[in-house]
């Protein structure tokens, strides 16, 4: 049994295979605007266990849009001054299908040397590597502060 299809039948087909779209409609975003937005908020300080470094969730790309696909940090340092600053670790963001995200992020170096002074950046990106700029930078001793709060610096060289 052979079956006809009613013009109408087929326009309607046509139309929405003709009307239906997916993704974002208008005109691509150039990629400056959707990295991540620079983090301001880098604090470091000595602990028992190391250096604690503490920052913000960017919530924003640089155009200014929501945020939904943050996939990690990279955490950079410098160990002398003047020095250039290296890729410690990688911090991945694994709490993108949660209701509540994570607002502050925590790291602890524990690979510092007593009575040194270490500087930090962090360096956020999203999951297809859309890359920040480096945040502000946070300098912390690497000497826990003792029960007067003070903390040993190292002499100047």
């Amino acid at each position: 049994m052979t079956g006809t299809h009613s013009p109408a039948l087929i326009l309607l087909i046509v139309g929405l295979c003709l009307t239906t779209g997916c993704g974002r409609k208008g005109a691509p975003r150039p990629a400056e605007d959707v990295l991540p937005e620079t983090i301001t908020t880098l604090e470091a300080k000595p602990t028992a266990d190391g250096i604690e470094l503490t920052w913000g969730r960017p919530r924003l790309y640089t155009g200014g849009d929501r945020m939904r696909d943050l996939g990690g940090f990279w955490i950079q340092r410098a160990d002398e001054p003047g020095a250039a600053f290296e890729t410690v670790s990688t911090v991945d963001v694994t709490d993108l299908e949660r209701f509540q995200q994570t607002k502050q992020f925590h790291w602890v170096d524990k690979a510092v040397e007593h009575e040194r002074t270490y500087r930090y950046r962090v360096v956020s990106f999203t999951l297809d590597r859309y890359v920040s700029a480096p945040s502000n930078i946070a300098v912390s001793p690497s000497t826990p502060p003792d029960a007067n709060g003070r903390t040993t610096e190292p002499a100047p060289e």
